[in-house]
C-alpha cells in the first residue's frame, strides 16, 4: 500500500510541476504577444508622426533642407506611383480616383471608395 501512496505523491508532484511550467510558458508568450501588439502600436504611431511631419514640411511650415530633398523624393516616387497605376488601370478601361487613389470603373460616376465624383 505504501508503493501506491509514494507513486500517487509521485505523481501528483510531477503534475504540479508540469501545471507550473505550462503556465510560466503560456505566461512568457502572452508576454511576448503584448510586445509585439505594443511594438505595432508604436510603429504606427512612428508613420503617423512621420506623415504629420511630411506635410509640415511639404507646406514650408519647417525648414531643413535634408529633410526637404527627402520630402521631394517622396513626391516624386507618389507621382510615379500614380502614374503606373494609372497606366495599368487605363489599359484595364479603369481609372484612378484623383483624392483616394482607389480603383474605379471607366464608366463610374462616383468613387466606390471615398465617393469623389468623377
Amino acid at each position: 500500500m505504501e508503493f501506491l501512496d509514494n507513486a500517487v505523491t509521485k505523481a501528483k508532484e510531477a503534475f504540479d510541476i508540469a501545471c507550473k511550467k505550462t503556465n510560466e510558458v503560456v505566461s512568457t508568450q502572452k508576454q511576448k504577444f503584448d510586445i509585439a501588439a505594443i511594438e505595432n502600436k508604436r510603429d504606427k504611431d512612428y508613420e503617423r508622426l512621420g506623415k504629420l511631419y511630411f506635410e509640415l514640411v511639404k507646406n514650408s511650415e519647417i525648414e531643413n533642407a535634408e529633410i526637404e530633398a527627402i520630402v521631394t523624393e517622396i513626391k516624386e516616387k507618389n507621382e510615379k506611383i500614380k502614374a503606373l497605376k494609372e497606366e495599368i488601370n487605363s489599359s484595364k478601361n479603369k481609372r484612378v480616383c484623383p483624392q483616394c487613389s482607389a480603383c474605379a470603373e471607366e464608366s463610374a460616376a462616383f468613387c466606390s471608395n471615398c465617393g469623389y465624383k468623377f
